[in-house]
């Protein structure tokens, strides 16, 4: 079979599988206890799910898909006004917006060259041994990491063009001398990003989207500051262990790395002295995760503020608002940007999704089926 056929024949096969789950559990008589319209939404549902695994289409295109459907036959809400304010209520989600406003940060971080700088920093100061440069890796990765909901964007976008020249300066290239340095450094970057991803709600877009699940299944909002406390004491242990380990488990040739501070230093020279836009970029960070850490605690007050409740998605906001007028981000930036789009529209129509098998009773009729 030709590479062509088969690439056809595979795509009709992912779309031919979440119709055929969403048929055959619609003809299935409704379980005892269940309405017959929330057994035929969660028929709808879970083709979704089957679509968003396959991804016949993008997955954003599969949810807004299923919302699209739902909203016109009318499967949550008997009215056609409430069952498209019903398909619409994810563009309301405050997480959704939180991780939004999060991809806005990344933009920042890539445009002004913060992020390389913060990087290029840790491994002049860390890199004199090979232990320490995987230590640098993984700080930069966890100092970017609060305003980069995309392991793929801060670790891979960010890290690795500032990482990939080190295993260079010493002849390791992928194949027999892997070892020698560069299999370390990739390793332990790959190591790392998952650790910082859990750390914190913005380190990770799915980490929005499992508090949203979790707020319309059980009612349950956590705060940016509860999530980071909550993982913490486990996260910190991780990103100290990560290094050693991997310099235990798959260590390297290579123990000591002279030639990476120089480097890294002739690459900060390259970049110039830190412009006006790095200055005001890192200030919007700082002020960001501090809004973030005392104004999700009622008992602190705040000047200007008081001792009112700061809303995560607020402060994100505040921030983009602050990017654009001091034009660290232009706006050109911020539509170009497709997958902070993408995110939007993906998650928007998850939460609508999730939030109608609370409506249609669907959560409570396994709750109770378990219980019994």
């Amino acid at each position: 079979m030709s590479v062509p056929a088969a690439a056809t024949r595979s795509r009709r096969w992912r779309a031919a599988a979440p119709l055929a789950v969403g048929l055959l559990l619609a003809v299935l008589p409704a379980p005892a206890g269940l309405a017959r319209n929330a057994w035929l939404y969660f028929a709808l549902f879970a083709a979704v799910v089957v679509g968003l695994v396959l991804e016949p289409i993008p997955a954003a295109a599969v949810g807004f898909v299923g919302v699209a459907v739902a909203a016109v036959a009318r499967l949550v809400e008997p009215s056609p006004a409430a069952s498209i304010s019903w398909a619409l209520s994810g563009f309301q989600d405050r997480t959704v917006w939180l991780i939004f406003g999060a991809f806005v940060f990344s933009i920042g971080y890539a445009k002004t060259g913060l992020g390389r700088r913060i990087a290029l920093g840790l491994v002049r100061a860390l890199g004199g041994r090979t232990l320490g440069l995987g230590y640098a890796i993984a700080l930069a990765d966890l100092a970017l990491a609060p305003g980069t909901p995309s392991n793929t964007a801060r670790s891979a976008g960010t890290l690795f063009p500032v990482i990939r020249s080190i295993p260079g300066l010493y002849g390791s290239e992928p194949g027999p001398s892997a070892r020698r340095i560069g299999a370390y450094v990739m390793w332990t970057a790959f190591a790392a990003t998952a650790v910082t991803s859990s750390t914190f709600v913005t380190a990770l877009a799915p980490n929005a989207a499992a508090l949203a699940f979790v707020k319309q299944g059980a009612g349950l909002d956590v705060t940016w500051t509860q999530w980071l406390f909550g993982f913490w004491p486990v996260g910190l242990l991780l990103l100290a262990a990560v290094p050693l380990l991997v310099y235990v488990v798959y260590p390297p040739e290579i123990r000591t790395s002279r030639e990476v501070p120089a480097w890294a230093a002739q690459e900060i020279g390259r970049m110039g002295p830190i412009r006006r836009q790095e200055k005001l970029m890192a200030a919007l960070v700082v002020l960001a995760v501090f809004l973030w850490v005392t104004g999700s605690n009622p008992a602190i007050s705040l000047p200007l503020l008081g001792s009112q409740f700061v809303d995560a998605t607020a402060v994100v906001l505040l921030a983009n608002a602050l990017m654009l007028v001091t034009r660290v981000v232009e706006w050109d930036d911020v539509l170009g940007h497709a997958g902070a789009w993408n995110i939007l529209v993906w998650f928007a129509t998850l939460v609508a999704l999730a939030d109608g098998l609370n409506r249609m009773g669907f959560v409570a009729w396994v709750s109770r089926s378990f219980a019994s």
